[in-house]
């Protein structure tokens, strides 16, 4: 069966129970939140049916996702031993010294989710979220949500779905990353966040993920922990496996601040495995895409690797006085921005949640001027990406009547330990989708039959 043909069965079905429709929904959120799926204490929004993916879909998924963290561990390298890659990057002064780091792992990037749109057998890739990414313990919750629907079931009795497998996945990389580290004593897990985030409540769903499989855990605050000698505490418990969900380079901002300094100098004397390590800051730069998209960069990559970054990344360029090359062309960075507006899109070189990006098309040419004005302003601060046409699908939606509308669809694969486990994808009528920016979020299924 091909992803048209199950929608278009789920979306008749819907059609002919429209009256069940609203409370369909209502179940769905009712069963989200006892299942913490939650964003700021409230249900995500979603809709009444998943995504589909055709088998030959998802092995492009996993295969082409797992060749771009292979190059991110090889540039992670590079980065290391090289200035002019440190360069290529831009990360402030403060961040560059912990991600030089020694780490005491071999991968660094345990936890990873590069985004991106699939539109048929087209796939780009645009970000690479390796800082901090979000919706890890959402993903196979959200599946076992829908495949209770009665209208999934229905589909299910005829095609096996394949799902993700995200939290095991995940805990098996923790543990083996934590066995690489080294230390003798059990793992003791910390989930460590700001205590006020919006996301709070899947770090207790992690926290419960690694207490059923026999390793102590608990969500703290980078506020809450106090080195005693070599031991690392929070909450009167010493820890040594910190799963670090608080964005670098605001913990770093307040790297002074009692507790979090104590937290720092663990990661600095190797006394706790840190998963994701400092580094990773690394690749979840949007400069990282424009080391991916230059031919420059080729000689560090094998010709795999090489095949992967032409064909699944689009050209990025950072904003910086200068040259770059561009579809064969060399030409003034600035003067580019502003002749290709249209096909351009601008956001924050180290920004995360769909805050700062804009997209050329969608602003006047004052406002576009403004923008590469504060870009020239803050050299490095902002990255310039070749725009990809965002894929449209129709949802069922109640306003209060059920209508099929269509919605912008943004691609987000896992990978624990550099093995793809699964994808979910958010939805949102806007061009910047979201779950922070107000964006939807539904499951993705494998047609496997």
């Amino acid at each position: 069966m091909q992803a048209r043909q199950a929608v278009e069965k789920v979306h008749a079905w819907i059609s002919d129970h429209r009256d069940e429709a609203p409370r369909i929904l209502e179940d769905i959120y009712a069963r989200q939140t006892e299942k913490d799926i939650t964003y700021k204490d409230r249900p995500i929004p979603t809709f009444l049916r998943p995504c589909f993916v055709s088998a030959g879909q998802r092995d492009m998924i996993r295969e082409s996702s797992q060749v771009l963290i292979e190059c991110a561990e090889r540039f992670i390298q590079v980065y290391r031993e090289d200035e002019s890659a440190r360069a290529a990057i831009g990360l402030p002064p403060d961040e560059v010294e912990y991600a030089l780091m020694d780490t005491g792992l071999d991968r660094q990037i345990v936890v990873a989710r590069p985004d991106g749109f699939l539109k048929g057998d087209d796939l780009k890739f645009l970000e690479f979220n390796s800082d901090s990414p979000a919706g890890v313990a959402w993903t196979d919750l959200h599946e076992e949500v829908f495949l209770e629907l009665p209208h999934i079931r229905e589909l299910a009795a005829e095609v096996a779905l394949g799902g993700s497998d995200c939290r095991r996945i995940m805990l098996d990389a923790f543990l083996r990353a934590y066995k690489e580290f080294g230390l003798p004593d059990k793992p003791v897990a910390a989930v460590v966040d700001w205590r006020d985030v919006s996301t709070l409540r899947e770090f207790y769903i992690n926290q419960s993920d690694f207490e059923k499989n026999g390793v102590e855990a608990l969500v703290a605050d980078p506020r809450d922990f106090e080195l005693r000698g070599d031991k690392l505490y929070a909450q009167g418990k010493a820890v040594n496996l910190i799963y670090r969900r608080v964005i670098i380079g605001e913990v770093i901002e307040k790297k002074d601040e009692p507790g979090i300094r104590d937290f720092l100098e663990a990661f600095r004397r190797k006394l706790c495995c840190f998963v994701n390590p400092f580094c990773s800051k690394i690749p979840g730069s949007k400069s990282f895409m424009g080391v991916l998209s230059d031919e420059r960069f080729d000689s560090i990559f094998t010709a795999r690797q090489n095949e992967v970054r032409r064909n699944f990344v689009p050209v990025t360029r950072v904003l910086k006085p200068g040259k770059v090359t561009w579809r064969q062309r060399v030409v003034d960075v600035y003067d580019l921005a502003r002749e290709e507006q249209d096909n351009l899109v601008i956001k924050p070189t180290f920004g995360y949640g769909g805050r700062g990006v804009n997209l050329g098309r969608e602003r006047t040419p004052g406002e576009w001027d403004d923008l590469l004005q504060e870009a020239a302003n803050h050299p490095g601060e902002w990255t310039m990406q070749e725009y990809v046409e965002i894929p449209e699908e129709p949802f069922p939606v109640l306003e209060p009547g059920l209508a099929f509308e269509p919605r912008k669809v943004n691609l987000n694969p896992y990978l624990f330990g550099g093995t793809y486990a699964g994808c979910f994808v958010r939805l949102s009528k806007s061009s910047i989708i979201n779950v922070t920016a107000g964006g939807g979020m539904v499951p993705v299924f494998v047609l496997e039959s």
